[in-house]
């Protein structure tokens, strides 16, 4: 009776513990993938100038905490808990906000309505052109409101609005709008002061006023393709080197660079030898579809696909893994070429450190390592590589750099086409 008694007392909070664990498992085992591609499309700097850069512009600090919590997603299972915790974060928020707004509202309803704007993120969550920007706004907008809402006093509750509504248009961006609802009866009044602060932001600001109206971080659609489901999922599979996982679910894969890299799990796995890897990737131009870039290896033509950012790291991973380093140079720079808002990528610096050290580029693997040296997850790498530019004999005690730095001084470099 006590189980049930409890059950009764306390069953909106069991009901969010049990969505958040559901939210948990279906981007950890369902999409695991788009998590780790919004972390490969940053680079997070501990930097004054990497926070200057973000604030000086509206949504720059909601685009600062998005961009520090993707780093995190290296880890899908960081990136599961992370979107786990947001799902909470936002049905608590929308909840308290239901209870500021329409006192008497019943709990039967209040609950359902709250799980609303939740599940919202949550489906924005699974579209690889929107960053963590949006939903990091509203949560921080969404608190500014609780906040506000809190006011008893009408009338110092516009003062305090009046005052906040600039402070969170600067941090958030666009969404800051929804402020304007905690004082109903003022609303022309706020919604003037909001047009006030969109429209004097673009004087200020090197943006157009229609790209800060919809959110200068908000959006990344209109610009170069992040890849397909397909290509994120063989992606991360590759960068794992889950060779096994990757024949089991690519069965019939459907992008060019998704099927050479069946073919490299094949190779990795031993079911065909270099000869038949090489004879099947490496192919006449006019057997691909869609137009390729070409490498050439001496007379050899190897072709393959750089048609988005997944693809892309795809093709620099499987160079890599077969020691061709000037192509796996070229796919690690076009991949960093087709990440959205001009950022660059953790991941990408990291491919060119260790190709620069192959290829004998001391100075240039110094330069990203110094930048990698000022993040989070790359740093620990950065202590590994810095003996190798010290000291390049080294190299001979790391098999995979020594193969490959044997090979590059054995074949012509074809980086520049």
């Amino acid at each position: 009776m006590n189980l049930k008694n409890s059950i009764f007392k306390y069953w909106e909070q069991i009901s969010v513990a049990i969505l958040a664990i559901m939210v948990f498992c279906f981007w950890f085992f369902l999409y695991p993938f788009i998590p780790v591609v919004r972390e490969m499309s940053q680079l997070f700097l501990w930097t004054c100038d990497y926070l200057t850069e973000r604030l000086v512009v509206p949504g720059g600090a909601a685009q600062y905490l998005g961009e520090c919590i993707a780093q995190f997603f290296l880890n899908p299972a960081n990136g599961a808990l992370t979107y786990a915790i947001l799902f909470v974060v936002a049905q608590q928020l929308s909840s308290k906000l239901l209870r500021q707004f329409f006192p008497t509202i019943k709990s039967k309803v209040r609950f359902p309505l709250s799980l609303l704007p939740p599940t919202l993120f949550w489906y924005v969550a699974t579209l690889p052109h929107i960053p963590l920007t949006p939903t990091i706004a509203a949560l921080l907008v969404m608190t500014a409101g609780c906040a506000v809402m809190s006011i008893q006093t009408k009338r110092i509750r516009l003062v305090v609005l009046c005052l906040v509504i600039p402070v969170m248009y600067w941090l958030t961006g666009p969404i800051a709008a929804l402020l304007v609802l905690c004082a109903v009866r003022w609303i022309p009044l706020t919604a003037t002061l909001f047009a006030a602060c969109l429209i004097g932001s673009s004087y200020v600001t090197p943006y157009p006023l229609e790209q800060i109206a919809k959110g200068i971080d908000y959006d990344w659609s209109g610009v170069k393709e992040m890849g397909t489901y397909e290509e994120m999922e063989c992606d991360m599979l590759i960068r794992q080197q889950e060779w096994d996982k990757i024949l089991r679910n690519f069965p019939a894969p459907q992008s060019p660079a998704v099927r050479s890299a069946v073919l490299l799990a094949s190779y990795q796995t031993g079911q065909i030898g270099y000869q038949e890897l090489m004879s099947r990737l490496v192919v006449p131009v006019s057997m691909y579809e869609s137009e390729p870039s070409v490498f050439c290896m001496g007379d050899i033509h190897f072709t393959v696909y750089l048609g988005s950012l997944s693809s892309a790291f795809i093709v620099s991973e499987l160079a890599s893994q077969l020691s061709w380093t000037a192509i796996s140079q070229r796919a690690a720079f076009e991949a960093m070429e087709y990440i959205p808002n001009y950022n660059k990528s953790g991941r990408a610096l990291k491919n060119l450190t260790e190709i620069c050290i192959i290829t004998g580029q001391y100075a240039l693997a110094e330069k990203y390592l110094s930048i990698l040296d000022k993040t989070t997850f790359y740093r620990r790498w950065v202590r590994k590589m810095r003996p190798l530019i010290d000291n390049p004999k080294l190299i001979e005690q790391n098999p995979f750099m020594k193969k490959s730095q044997e090979q590059y001084q054995q074949t012509k470099d074809y980086f520049f086409i």
